[in-house]
């Protein structure tokens, strides 16, 4: 039976991807290769999920203007969605790809979110809980105008329809999302402003399910009430990193809510699909070949 996903984007994008031979900063640099669509966490996830054999729908905040570019964005990818009006304008994000120096990414911190826009996203998750969720993922930035806890708010509605959730957020969201019941999925920058490593185990003793911290080039580690186990990639990567979170997060939450939740094999899963989509130019995507071969050859070892 195919798993349907929700994911959750509170801060969509227009995502604009320049790939050149070298930027000159503080010159002219012209771009030959331009890429756009819609984009956001969420959406990476969500296009990441169909790509691995999942159903996924996008549940974004977008603009109050039309033409909506966000929406018709998401209908070129052929994504479905359910889009909360809230927005003056999706912000857009510049990801400048050259062969020496790799990604250099500009984000816009995008436009305060309306008063009615924590309450249509919520209204918008409980519907699609009610159509039947087998997980969602909450990704990426609050919109100024929304509350750090919005969040865990979505997260706690989750747990109370016993639909597990995902929370890959940052800063104050993330210590908000810390105590909803949500798996956590900080990358290494965030587990540090976190207080570290240790702060896994704790996070986990205070009720976190699990907490999946994604490692960059070094792969991931996941911390649970059962145990703790650490994934190593099974070779290095080079391209374009944008987006391997996303990738990372996808492939858990086809994972979570399974009768008997095999660790090891998920977060090898989380690590080879991460590393999958370094592979591609833009996020979003995946090289499924190189993927269903790494997670036979990630390396995992119990560390608890």
């Amino acid at each position: 039976m195919t798993r349907r996903i929700v994911t959750v984007t509170l801060n969509p994008a227009i995502d604009v991807t320049y790939r050149v031979d070298a930027l000159r900063v503080g010159g002219t640099t012209r771009v030959p290769d331009v890429r756009s669509r819609a984009g956001g966490k969420g959406v990476n996830v969500a296009a990441v999920v169909r790509e691995l054999g999942g159903e996924s729908l996008v549940l974004a905040l977008t603009t109050t203007r039309t033409p909506d570019e966000f929406g018709a964005g998401l209908d070129r990818l052929g994504l479905a969605h359910r889009l909360v009006p809230a927005l003056p304008a999706v912000r857009r994000t510049v990801a400048v790809v050259t062969p020496a120096d790799g990604t250099t990414m500009l984000q816009e911190v995008g436009s305060p979110a309306s008063p009615g826009g924590e309450a249509g996203i919520l209204d918008g998750l409980r519907a699609e809980l009610a159509a039947g969720v087998g997980a969602v993922v909450i990704s990426g930035s609050v919109p100024a105008g929304m509350g750090a806890d919005v969040p865990a708010k979505l997260a706690r509605l989750c747990v109370r329809h016993d639909v597990p959730v995902i929370a890959d957020v940052s800063g104050a969201a993330l210590r908000e999302a810390a105590g909803s019941g949500a798996v956590l999925m900080p990358n290494e920058d965030e587990l540090t402003e976190l207080a570290g490593p240790g702060a896994c185990q704790d996070l986990v003793a205070a009720g976190a399910p699990a907490v999946v911290a994604t490692l960059g080039p070094e792969g991931a580690m996941a911390v649970t009430a059962r145990g703790s186990w650490r994934a190593r990639p099974a070779e290095v990567v080079t391209g374009n990193p944008a987006g391997a979170g996303d990738a990372g997060a996808a492939a858990l939450a086809m994972h979570l809510g399974e009768s008997e939740m095999d660790w090891p094999v998920a977060l090898a899963d989380v690590v080879a699909t991460s590393a999958a989509a370094v592979l591609r130019p833009v996020a979003g995507e995946i090289d499924v070949a190189a993927r269903d071969r790494w997670r036979h050859e990630v390396k995992v070892e119990r560390i608890r």
